[in-house]
């Protein structure tokens, strides 16, 4: 395929891109499910991702948030993805799924990604990446939830059946169809990208009546990647430095951090801030210091890192977080037949 080739498919995708960055939408009803080892699963961060070792590669993840309180959080998601050299594209596909408060609202998404390499000189690269996918949002567990009129039994006409009464334009799912695209600029000791979700602005109210606009999603996400060799025996370590900013709504986050990665031991720390765009003046906008070990053989990688809770809710009473990730990567004949390309430095967990 000729360069002019290459740079026609990649200036088209970024115009697709550049249209769907115009339709916004503000208001915020909920908030998409987070992780702390987002590199794990960086299909899920960034479509532009999909491909991005050069390999086969199936991950899971798995996240209990706060399970000491009541109504926890759980997310768990699985993904796939593949780098065809022939046609310097990525191809992936991806699905998630989390709960809140018992199990009352749930959702669930799953998406096909197509993502683009381009040559931008001997050092440089840049990916753009497209995603298209259907997600629903809606209730688990409809006998779990109790109304104020099922409360008032001293009143007329409490009870479970009054709570009902007047809800027949209520559904307990709500599907949409939902866009995602993303692009990632990187060579081999550095990363910076950037990736926005709910472009088409779609709506996820349970009534008929309203509309509640899913709020875009906005992710920009880079670092660093220096070679450091340690010890006797002069063993092989990376220090890789990372920073993910994300943006949804009236909310906003910053994680950074960094870890120690060889080619079978992996291990950092990282902090997350939320920094409240609209909170008010003197509010505490610490979340978590986050703890992380990874390891690596053969063609396995396994991941654990536990979150230790440091804003007002207290580490006591959430309990903080647990997360688990698992990756397999394998390569094919075509993968090693072909021009080498340029694997993404970010990190595996």
């Amino acid at each position: 395929m000729s360069n002019y080739s290459n740079i026609a498919r990649a200036g088209l995708m970024i115009g697709s891109v550049l249209v769907l960055l115009s339709t916004t939408g503000s208001a915020l009803h909920a908030q998409d499910p987070q992780l702390t080892q987002f590199y794990a699963a960086a299909p899920h961060l960034n479509p532009a991702f999909a491909g991005g070792t050069l390999e086969n590669r199936v991950s899971f993840h798995y996240r209990n948030q706060w399970p000491g309180i009541p109504g926890r959080f759980v997310s768990y998601g699985a993904s796939y993805d593949v780098f065809i050299p022939k046609l310097n594209s990525g191809l992936g596909v991806i699905f998630s799924s989390d709960e809140a408060g018992s199990g009352a609202l749930g959702s669930s998404s799953f998406a096909f990604q197509y993502s683009y390499e381009v040559p931008l000189g001997e050092k440089l690269s840049f990916r753009p990446g497209l995603q298209l996918g259907w997600s629903s949002r809606g209730l688990l567990n409809w006998q779990d939830l109790v109304f104020g009129d099922q409360l008032n039994r001293g009143t007329a006409g409490g009870g479970a059946s009054a709570s009902l009464e007047g809800l027949q334009n209520f559904q307990l799912v709500r599907n949409y169809f939902d866009v995602a695209a993303g692009g990632v600029v990187y060579s081999k000791k550095f990363w910076l990208g950037m990736s926005s979700r709910h472009l088409n602005s779609p709506s996820e109210s349970l009534t008929e009546a309203t509309t509640a606009p899913v709020p875009i999603w906005f992710s920009a996400h880079g670092g660093v990647r220096i070679p450091y060799v340690s010890g006797p025996t002069g063993s092989n370590q990376d220090v890789l430095i990372a920073a993910s900013y994300r943006s949804q709504g009236a909310f906003d986050q910053m994680d950074f951090g960094f870890s120690m990665d060889s080619p079978f031991l992996t291990y950092g720390i990282s902090y997350r801030q939320i920094l409240m765009k609209s909170a008010p003046d003197g509010a505490p906008n610490h979340d978590a210091i986050s703890l992380l070990l990874g390891l690596t053989e053969d063609n396995f990688r396994v991941g654990y890192s536990y979150d230790i809770t440091v804003s007002t809710l207290g580490w006591g009473i959430s309990d903080g977080a647990h997360e688990l990730t698992l990756s397999y990567v394998w390569r094919t004949p075509s993968h090693l037949r072909t021009r080498p390309h340029r694997i993404l430095p970010c990190a595996e967990f």
